[in-house]
């Protein structure tokens, strides 16, 4: 009776300590996302993706980090900036129209993948 009380407790125990580390690991997840989403709403990208008719809330949580910050420092490292803003004042720009952007190939794969999804 005794070994199963403590075992009862341990198991408790566990259960309990996971939760909250899910819990708090999906807290953290939410932090970094939406910190991640307010520098990447500061960059042209931002607008790009908009333009080109891809969700930007989808691009985040399902592209990884590793490639939506190269994406990032490859927008703020562009000298085609004229470019792109003259693309941008634009409501809708079709993917054959990005040939200047560091970006080219990346966005026309998430504009192809999201096409594929509809």
């Amino acid at each position: 009776m005794i070994v199963g009380g403590a075992l009862a407790l341990l198991i408790a125990g566990f259960m309990l300590r996971l939760f909250y580390t899910i819990a708090t690991n999906l807290i953290n997840g939410r932090k970094f996302h939406h910190s991640l989403e307010q520098q990447f709403n500061k960059l042209r990208l931002s607008s790009m993706l908009s333009a080109l008719g891809i969700n930007k809330t989808d691009y985040i949580y399902q592209t990884s980090v590793k490639d939506i910050t190269r994406q990032m420092n490859n927008c703020s490292d562009c000298t085609n900036t004229d470019e792109c803003d003259e693309k941008l004042t634009t409501t809708e720009v079709a993917v054959s129209e990005i040939e200047f952007c560091n970006n080219e190939a990346q966005l026309k794969e998430l504009k192809q993948q999201q096409s594929k999804q509809v």
